[in-house]
């Protein structure tokens, strides 16, 4: 393992996220609701269909990308789609700018699937738990350097102007873009003799993806795995996406005051991730799985009884080290139970479980918070969340073993 290489795979997080903070969680929400006149239901229905093309062609990529052992050319090319298209999110009117955020939020989960096959490559066997972590915290540096970035162009612009909002929209494709250079920079790969045409690799990752599916059928405790996965990640995704427009019309926070707030999350968060690593390594990830869902079942009781400032901090903040636990220990878990010459396409179908559950979780909680309340919205992740324990029960900790229930 290389330090500079591991460096340079975690700063991908410290970029992603800086996309996901400011663009997914506050200021397309925004935007769309206040300043064009969106709702809920028509957000939710945005990450959810982008996350349902994803579903269809990442397997399909994370082939291709086994075939050609090549993660790097995929990664830059997402990367550079989602900066181009987040910058004109902040020049469209209501349906453009729907239909560029799904291209955005597309790309951005395209590259994401690339990135976590390149795990194994920049970790050992022993330490992989870790390395993730590190990932996963550095990712919610990057929230906080995104906040610290926003924060004087916000004050000089406006906390929550037209022309605020459209600035903070073009400094999201911005960062993203330039600290994800360091990636682009340092991770080099091996170029292989070119042997088959394009046409060939998707035809055969096809082929593959089928014989995969067949596979998979046997193997229980994976799709058990995968399954506990897409119920997860219907909650996480809900509440990454709704969490501020949650605090502002629930509890009145203003666009500054959740600023300060949100920092506070992704402090916990980087916390979450950093302790669990080393927790993934020594407990394994399956239990750190686990605890994570218990956590967020408290937490979603907490904030259906409690609707001040103060229990949305505190219970904000124990979400946010649950999100970490999660995110830590989901990458590791996939690469115990997966094939070793199958990890990207296996991480396709991780990513498949995931943009699958972006789809019913945004849709579900969109829907529900805009026809009825929040409180009933919440009660859906309650929910998943539960459903997601009950299928992590049955999950082996290794490949090699049946999927009989360990705790």
């Amino acid at each position: 393992m290389k330090f500079k290489e591991v460096f340079a795979w975690a700063s991908y997080d410290l970029a992603n996220t800086i996309f996901s903070a400011l663009f997914v969680t506050f200021f397309f929400p925004f935007y769309i609701k206040n300043f064009l006149g969106g709702n809920e239901f028509q957000i939710g229905l945005v990450f959810g269909a982008s996350m349902l093309l994803v579903a269809f062609v990442v397997p399909i990529l994370g082939s291709i990308s086994d075939k050609l052992r090549r993660r790097m050319p995929f990664i830059i090319f997402f990367t550079v789609i989602c900066c181009v298209f987040t910058f004109l999110v902040a020049f469209a009117g209501l349906y453009a700018a729907l239909l560029f955020g799904l291209i955005a939020n597309f790309c951005y989960h395209a590259a994401l699937t690339m990135y976590h096959a390149l795990l194994p490559r920049v970790s050992t066997g022993k330490n992989i738990g870790k390395v993730a972590g590190i990932g996963v915290g550095m990712g919610y540096i990057g929230t906080i350097i995104s906040l610290i970035i926003a924060y004087p162009i916000l004050k000089i612009i406006g906390w929550e102007t037209l022309a605020g909002t459209k600035a903070m929209l073009l400094t999201t494709a911005l960062l993203f873009f330039l600290f994800s250079l360091i990636i682009f920079l340092i991770i080099k790969e091996k170029v292989y003799a070119k042997t088959h045409s394009l046409k060939k690799h998707i035809v055969d990752s096809l082929r593959d993806i089928k014989n995969t599916f067949i596979k998979l059928r046997a193997q229980k405790g994976l799709i058990s795995f995968l399954f506990s996965s897409l119920f997860y990640n219907d909650a996480i995704n809900a509440i990454i996406i709704f969490l501020f427009l949650y605090g502002r019309d629930t509890i009145g926070l203003s666009v500054q005051k959740f600023f300060y707030i949100y920092a506070i999350f992704a402090v916990a968060a980087s916390l979450g991730a950093f302790f669990s690593g080393k927790l993934v390594d020594k407990i394994g990830a399956k239990k750190v799985l686990a605890a994570s869902g218990v956590l967020w079942i408290i937490v979603i009781i907490f904030l259906l009884k409690l609707t001040s400032v103060t229990n949305f901090i505190v219970m904000g903040s124990v979400g946010g080290i649950a999100i970490g636990m999660t995110a830590t220990a989901s990458r590791p878990k996939l690469i115990e139970l997966a094939p070793k010459n199958k990890m990207a396409e296996y991480f396709g179908f991780f990513e498949l479980t995931d943009k699958l559950s972006g789809v019913l979780g945004p849709v579900i909680f969109g829907y529900l918070a805009a026809s009825y309340s929040y409180s009933i919205a919440l009660i859906s992740l309650i929910i998943f969340f539960a459903l997601g324990l009950w299928f992590l029960r049955y999950v082996p900790n290794s490949f090699k073993e049946n999927n009989t229930p360990v705790y």
